[in-house]
């Protein structure tokens, strides 16, 4: 079977996703939504460097929905404008194409509130399609891999999934600057997370989808924001951080049941090694289980000293989401959570690239 592809923004996971299609014989791109206007007109593959892949990509979205397609890989970043999102994914669901989205807001629709999961089930029945949201964390090591744990334990007291990553050599002067707030005074209000329940909103979704799938009852979720300024300027990939200005950052969620914290999802990053030398450290991802047995596991994207570790995170998110197709597809209508997702492997792991 050759599973038909719209590529749905095309930045830097948008793109590496792209070339990793463009691998596979049995995926073909059959359409490319970009949002800048610069990329409108251009051949996918000149996009992404690499050949042209006969597809010229779009920023009208009829043109979209009027494509014939099997699935559509969803990598907007829904935090900018999540009602504009939404809209986009409903549309997609409704023109019969499934959709697998990247953001973390749609890990979990329940959890975004009752409407906003009403409105993509309505979609999915009236298009006779599949939602699933997934990532790498949150989308993997928030939940699937905890989850996959579980199964080992006769009891669980606490759980603790956290990410350490350095960010000096990722370019996005948005993303670092504007959304997370680096280079900024602690206490200044301009950047998206400063808003510490929009930074929660980054892990609620997991937190809550692992609490329902594993029965906890809980009385509340509780987001954080932790930071640490720098004591020199930092020169980074996105652009200089000043002395004084937050350099560190340590954020997440914590889900309190019976006034006992028994979930924390959380992420630890620097724009340089020694800045908050108390916060867990290096480029990886921990899962913690305290209980009978207790189980830790440690995982790393990349080999040691790779010069980008958030590309390698940015590929595992990618892959992810391609490997999701074939069984989002296959699957009944309606919303698929990590929860639901039968076994699958990355069947092509060996036969690529080589």
């Amino acid at each position: 079977m050759t599973y038909r592809i719209v590529h749905w923004a095309t930045g830097h996971t948008g793109k590496m996703v792209i070339r990793a299609t463009a691998e596979r014989p049995d995926y073909k791109a059959v359409a490319g939504f970009v949002y800048s206007q610069e990329k409108v007109g251009k051949d996918l593959g000149d996009i992404c460097g690499i050949e042209k892949l006969g597809v010229i990509a779009t920023n009208d979205r009829d043109e979209i929905l009027k494509t014939e397609a099997d699935c559509v890989l969803f990598l907007a970043g829904a935090e900018v404008d999540v009602p504009q999102s939404l809209l986009d994914v409903c549309a997609l669901l409704e023109s019969g194409k499934n959709v697998i989205a990247t953001a973390a807001q749609y890990i979990y629709p329940k959890s975004m509130g009752a409407d906003f999961e009403a409105a993509i089930q309505t979609a999915c029945k009236k298009g006779g399609s599949t939602f699933h949201g997934l990532g790498i964390m949150p989308g993997f090591f928030a939940e699937s891999l905890p989850l996959l744990l579980s199964r080992l334990a006769r009891r669980v007291d606490k759980l603790n999934a956290y990410e350490t990553l350095a960010y000096d050599k990722y370019p996005s002067k948005y993303q670092m600057f504007d959304l997370m707030g680096f280079g900024y005074e602690p206490n200044d209000p301009t950047p998206v997370f400063s808003n510490v329940d929009l930074v929660g909103d980054t892990w609620r979704h997991s937190a809550m989808l692992m609490a329902d799938t594993l029965g906890l009852k809980y009385d509340r979720i509780e987001n954080f924001r932790n930071v640490a300024v720098t004591d020199r300027d930092l020169h980074v990939a996105c652009g200089t951080i000043p002395k004084g200005t937050v350099g560190a950052m340590n954020f997440g969620v914590r889900v309190i049941a019976d006034g006992k914290t028994r979930i924390v999802l959380q992420h630890y990053t620097r724009m340089a090694e020694h800045l908050a030398p108390e916060w867990p450290s290096g480029d990886g991802w921990t899962v913690l289980m305290e209980g009978e047995p207790s189980i830790s596991a440690k995982i790393e994207i990349g080999t040691e000293g790779s010069i980008m570790p958030t590309d390698d995170a940015c590929m595992a998110t990618g892959m992810h989401a391609i490997h999701a197709v074939p069984y989002v597809i296959a699957a009944k209508p309606g919303i698929l959570t990590l929860a639901d997702v039968p076994p699958v492997w990355g069947v092509d792991a060996f036969h690529v690239g080589a």
